[in-house]
């Protein structure tokens, strides 16, 4: 049979069970709602749009083949805010239309460097051949750029070589990037003609 004297003991033990019990829920409330609370910087919670800059996609969504385009075209425009100063190296490749005075020289290939420098729509500055799959044409490896001019996209410019030859290159620079033609004249006739490609790299 139940003491009564120890009835007032037994409900104050009862009463701090009960106490430590709910105790331990809340504090399992707090743990549990605190692992899922967003943190500055998770991207796993962040809404389309928030928090990231202007113009930028959201974390996590795909790139629209546009956003690619843009991305790929900045360095581009860059380029392009540069005018056409800076050093270009690239490739010339000579053609057999016509009748060359050297048919040896068809398909020839020479590294060519290009050195401009652009003061509004002037443009002047040095030109450096090097060995391709053949020697540079009459070893003329050095050259001054005169004449040059950009009008619109189009650059045209005029190259004096050592040997009293004169070659005339013409192309669209686009960014860091400049392709065309040239021809080359000695003689009052043509000797050589072809195409080439520059990437600027300084």
């Amino acid at each position: 049979m139940l003491d009564d004297r120890r009835v007032p003991e037994i409900r104050r033990e009862i009463r701090e069970g009960f106490s430590r019990v709910v105790l331990a829920a809340a504090l399992a409330i707090v743990i549990w709602g605190c692992a899922g609370v967003h943190k500055p910087g998770d991207d796993a919670w962040r809404s389309p749009g928030i928090g990231a800059p202007a113009g930028a996609p959201a974390t996590g969504a795909p790139v629209s083949g546009a956003q690619a385009e843009v991305a790929q075209a900045a360095p581009t425009d860059r380029g392009a805010a540069r005018g056409v100063s800076g050093v270009w190296q690239g490739i010339s490749i000579s053609d057999c239309v016509g009748e060359p005075s050297d048919p040896g020289r068809c398909s020839a290939m020479q590294r060519i460097t290009l050195t401009m420098f652009q003061q509004g729509t002037e443009v002047t500055g040095f030109y450096k051949c090097a060995f391709g799959n053949q020697m540079c044409r009459h070893l003329d490896e050095a050259g001054v750029i005169h004449n040059g001019t950009l009008k619109s996209t189009r650059l045209m410019m005029r190259i004096m070589h050592e040997d009293g030859s004169m070659c005339f290159f013409t192309g669209r620079p686009d960014g860091d990037r400049f392709e065309g033609g040239y021809e080359c004249l000695q003689g009052g006739g043509i000797v050589e003609q072809g195409t080439f490609q520059t990437r600027r790299t300084y």
